[in-house]
C-alpha cells in the first residue's frame, strides 16, 4: 500500500469513527429528551405568576380534592402528566348530584364511593383551571406534597395547573 493510499485509508476512518462518536452523543441526547422530567406547575391566571412548581415524571398522578359545593361531599378527581399534557383519569365522589362527573363506562364502588375509572381524557388545552372554594378545603396533592389551594396565596385566585417540559435537569 503507498502512503497516500494508507493516508487517505487514515483519513475516512478518522472520519469514520468521529461521525460514529457522534452518532453516539445524539443518540444520548435523544434518549435524554425522551426520559426528561416535566415541571407541574401551579399559576395565578391573572398574574401569570408561579405560586408552585414540582418536578413530575411523565406518567405520575396527581389528585384534586374538595367538598361539592351543592352535594357537600367529598370528591377527588385524579389526573395524568403525559408528554402531551395533563389527562382525567379518575373521579372518586359519594353521589351523582347536580354537576357531579359521571361519564365513564368503568365504575366500582368501595366504601360507599363511586369511582369511575380510564376516563381517559385530555383536559382542554392541556391545562387544568381551577377556582378554589373559599367555604371548604380545596387541595392539589403532588407526590408527598399536599397543597391547601383555600388558603393564601392560592385563596380567591383563578389558577391553572399547567405542564412545563424540562429540557435540562434542573431548569
Amino acid at each position: 500500500m503507498s502512503e497516500n493510499n494508507y493516508k487517505k485509508a487514515l483519513h475516512i476512518r478518522n472520519a469514520f469513527l468521529s461521525l460514529t462518536g457522534l452518532f453516539i452523543v445524539l443518540e444520548a441526547v435523544l434518549i435524554l429528551q425522551i426520559n426528561k422530567p416535566a415541571k407541574l406547575v401551579i399559576e395565578n391566571m391573572s398574574t401569570d405568576e408561579q405560586l408552585f412548581i414540582q418536578e413530575v415524571e411523565y406518567g405520575e398522578r396527581f389528585e384534586v380534592n374538595y367538598i361539592h359545593s351543592v352535594e357537600r361531599s367529598p370528591v377527588s378527581e385524579v389526573f395524568e402528566v403525559r408528554s402531551d399534557g395533563i389527562y382525567t383519569m379518575e373521579s372518586h365522589t359519594e353521589s351523582f348530584g347536580a354537576g357531579m362527573p359521571y361519564e365513564g363506562d368503568d365504575v366500582e364502588i368501595r366504601n360507599g364511593t363511586f369511582i369511575i375509572k380510564n376516563i381517559n381524557r385530555k383536559v382542554h388545552g392541556g391545562t387544568l383551571r381551577i377556582r378554589p372554594s373559599s367555604v371548604f378545603p380545596h387541595h392539589i396533592v403532588i407526590g408527598d406534597n399536599d397543597i391547601v389551594i383555600s388558603d393564601a396565596p392560592y385563596k380567591g385566585n383563578n389558577l391553572e395547573v399547567k405542564l412545563i417540559k424540562s429540557y435540562f435537569r434542573g431548569d
